[in-house]
């Protein structure tokens, strides 16, 4: 009896631990990252022209989180390369306000301005590391806890690059984020989480809404233990350019023989050749 009473015991125990570990990673996978092979084939100017972007992952950021509600929301597009990871903001926003610069130095989540949220050890823990670029271009790096916080262009060192642009229905971002310091490579899982922070003229003191990237548990800003993951893929197959025509001389360029051409060519050849033997027996 008292066997018995241990095993059902050992059963109850490691159900509870395999329990817990599932409860701490049952967030969802949003997809693998493909690499830009190359820091050449993305050019950060705010605009999406790189070829290279139709193959990003795309997710959609229209979780509303706080403030009030409204019709505000993004799509980012996202890529990684060697050290480097790369984002696309894709804003819709019908009032973008200027930033104040006092909001910016005090408070620059109180402006319009996207953010990103990583957790590069994918461990569910109090070490995220937060970067945010506002559509006027000012940048801010923090860590949570606030171990570094860093508002304007001192933060600079934490981004590759960065470009914001208008259009007629928001703003965009480009931003490659500098990764050299956490040393990540093909097949690591990174913790994730996007946000948009929407401002309006009537509430200039304080942020109106914030939205994030639509999460499988409802994680929010800086819910690290809830948000989900991405994993960095292999390298993109980027097509080869095509060999240019070389030119013969004369400055004309080859013309290739075609499989008519050929055969063309071939009927004359025979054509020739008969008339001579003709001739020979003339």
């Amino acid at each position: 009896m008292k066997k018995l009473f241990s095993v059902i015991l050992a059963g109850v125990i490691l159900s509870s631990l395999a329990a817990s570990v599932s409860a701490s990673y049952d967030a969802a996978k949003v997809a693998d990252v493909p690499k830009v092979p190359s820091a050449d084939l993305i050019v950060i100017d705010g605009e999406m022209n790189d070829a290279v972007w139709a193959d990003a992952v795309k997710v959609e950021i229209n979780q509303f989180n706080v403030g009030e509600e409204n019709d505000t929301h993004g799509t980012a597009y996202m890529l990684w390369g060697d050290d480097t990871w790369y984002l696309f903001y894709d804003v819709k926003d019908a009032e973008i306000v200027p930033p104040a610069e006092d909001l910016q130095q005090s408070s620059p989540w109180n402006t319009d301005s996207v953010e990103m949220f990583f957790d590069f050890g994918n461990e569910h823990a109090d070490l995220v590391q937060q970067f945010r670029v506002d559509c006027d271009g000012w940048l801010s790096y923090y860590t949570e806890g606030g171990a570094t916080s860093i508002y304007g262009p001192e933060a600079g060192k934490y981004f590759g690059d960065y470009k914001v642009t208008m259009d007629a229905e928001g703003y965009n971002v480009e931003v490659a984020v500098n990764l050299s310091e956490w040393g990540l490579k093909e097949g690591d899982a990174i913790g994730l989480q996007l946000q948009i922070n929407d401002m309006t003229a009537a509430n200039e003191s304080g942020t109106t809404a914030v939205w994030n990237m639509a999460q499988s548990l409802g994680a929010g800003s800086w819910d690290a233990d809830l948000y989900d993951y991405v994993v960095l893929g292999g390298a993109l197959e980027v097509p080869e350019e095509p060999a240019e025509e070389t030119p013969v001389e004369g400055g004309a360029a080859e013309t290739p023989v075609t499989a008519d051409a050929g055969i063309v060519a071939a009927a004359a050849v025979m054509a020739v050749a008969a008339g001579v033997v003709l001739s020979k027996k003339h």
